[in-house]
């Protein structure tokens, strides 16, 4: 019998590659970062103020680790968290000047990871690539949280609380 095609276990693989691939990069750039600390470091750059609950929606983290993280860059100085005015049990997140310097060279290491998971692909199959693994999420969010409240929440009605348009996270993400 023929193995069966799943995409859940090439999408895993891609992301242990990935992150061999980031960790080595970012030991070559001498960055002060950990691979699994780079979709934090991002979202605070691209989203000055982001709270950690938007970080921990949009990267698929649970918030305990999305604030572990936060803590650690803030540990570094890469990182500035902020109480909200208006709801002390919210932090905003934003980049130090320190982790601003670092900005660059982070993003290039990314532009790198991408160009090598890119290799041969057109601009049209990688979009459609990566249209499909952004509904794959979205299908899985909703059933993630389906199973943990015992009702359907729709992802995608999430996504739009979340000000995020599903098409956009897909140009966003990809």
């Amino acid at each position: 019998m023929a193995e069966q095609f799943y995409a859940n276990r090439y999408a895993s693989i891609l992301y242990r590659y990935s992150q061999r691939f980031l960790t080595d990069q970012l030991r070559r750039e001498n960055l002060p970062l950990e691979s699994a600390q780079i979709p934090v470091f991002l979202r605070c750059a691209h989203r000055p103020g982001i709270t950690q609950e938007e970080v921990a929606f949009a990267t698929g983290l649970d918030k305990a680790t999305v604030a572990r993280t936060a803590a650690a860059l803030e540990g570094r100085g890469l990182v500035r968290r902020t109480p909200d005015p208006g709801d002390r049990r919210v932090n905003r997140l934003a980049l130090t000047a320190q982790g601003e310097a670092l900005l660059g060279a982070v993003e290039e290491v990314v532009d790198r990871l991408h160009r090598a998971i890119y290799r041969g692909l057109s601009a049209q199959e990688q979009d459609i690539a990566c249209r499909l693994l952004v509904q794959m999420c979205d299908n899985l969010r909703g059933a993630v949280e389906q199973g943990r409240t015992g009702r359907c929440c729709g992802a995608s009605s999430k996504t739009a609380q979340m000000g995020q348009n599903p098409a956009d996270l897909a140009q966003e993400h990809c």
